[in-house]
């Protein structure tokens, strides 16, 4: 593992069919953007695999959690295990990019991804938490080349405000929301929900919202995978 300042985690199951992938084409574009140099992208192609990168991570970088995660949510099929995912214990909970289709996507899945999501918006309005938030990117097969680029420059741009705020850390200053270029970049684009309903125009339901989390006995099964971010 070379060395690097931040990191992305990034899952896409190496099961979906060509035309639902997305995350290499994203990795490709990030590389050109001003934070590739001091960053590492690693990919997961499983929930195993996952565990493994993971723990891996932690155990080199003395429990470090990743800055920003992209998931590929296609055909994902346990909500169960992405709430765990992202809980803190695991990735510890970083901005998170969430990718999705029509085609692929499972309601209580989407339900997980759109309440996070709207967690950190609020939270931002209140005023408790600063910069942008995750988002959900809704994306066709042909689209994928806009929407790769378009992915690579937000995790960029949630890069960008990691290390600005690791700079202001000493002067206390906090970047405003209202000039948060990654919020910017998303709210341009119609096919992105970061948290304002007005503007969401995925064309997917929250099937089963509020109903998919995981209860104590699953989350023991699911956490035997992965080890705690320290």
């Amino acid at each position: 593992m070379e060395a690097f300042k931040y990191a992305i985690f990034s899952l896409e199951l190496a099961s979906l069919p060509e035309e639902l992938r997305i995350v290499e084409t994203v990795e490709k574009h990030f590389k050109r953007q001003t934070m590739a140099p001091d960053t590492l992208f690693q990919t997961a192609g499983s929930v195993d695999q996952a565990a493994a990168m993971i723990d891996e991570f932690k155990n080199k970088t003395c429990g470090s959690a990743y800055n920003v995660a992209l998931l590929n949510l296609n055909l994902f099929a346990s909500p169960e295990e992405l709430s765990f995912l992202l809980g803190g214990q695991v990735l510890g909970d970083p901005r998170t990019v969430f990718m999705v289709t029509l085609r692929g996507i499972q309601g209580p899945t989407y339900a997980i991804a759109r309440e996070k999501v709207e967690r950190e918006a609020d939270a931002i309005m209140q005023g408790t938490r600063h910069g942008a938030p995750s988002c959900v990117d809704s994306y066709t097969a042909q689209g994928r080349p806009e929407s790769a680029q378009r992915i690579a420059e937000i995790l960029n741009a949630f890069l960008e405000e990691e290390d600005q705020r690791m700079k202001n850390r000493q002067t206390g200053i906090v970047l405003p929301h209202a000039l948060s270029k990654a919020h910017d970049l998303m709210r341009r684009t119609t096919t992105i929900f970061c948290g304002h309903r007005q503007h969401s125009k995925t064309g997917i339901t929250a099937r089963g919202f509020g109903e998919a989390g995981a209860s104590s006995a699953q989350n023991r099964r699911i956490s035997g995978r992965f080890g705690p971010v320290k």
